[in-house]
């Protein structure tokens, strides 16, 4: 199984929710210079869509992450040949 393709749908999930942030941000900051109104989440909806793109990108990553090879069952091998 190729594991290189695993976490991609949860990386391009949290790329989506880190623009959202911020095109918020962008939102803002025209607010603030421009005084212009625009529709924008607040403080708890930054924090949220932060942790949400945080949430993805863990498991992204654990996602692709290799086994260790401590899980996986060691094969037994007699060194003298004999059947025990």
């Amino acid at each position: 199984m190729d594991t290189r393709y695993n976490g991609r749908k949860w990386f391009l999930l949290a790329g989506l929710f880190t623009a959202l942030y911020c095109f918020n941000v962008l939102l803002r900051m025209m607010f603030i210079k421009l005084g212009i109104a625009i529709w924008r989440v607040g403080d708890v909806g930054e924090f949220l869509l932060v942790l949400v793109a945080m949430t993805f990108f863990v498991t992204g990553l654990l996602a692709i992450e290799e086994r260790p090879e401590a899980s996986v069952a060691p094969t037994h091998h007699d060194p003298k040949g004999g059947d025990s």
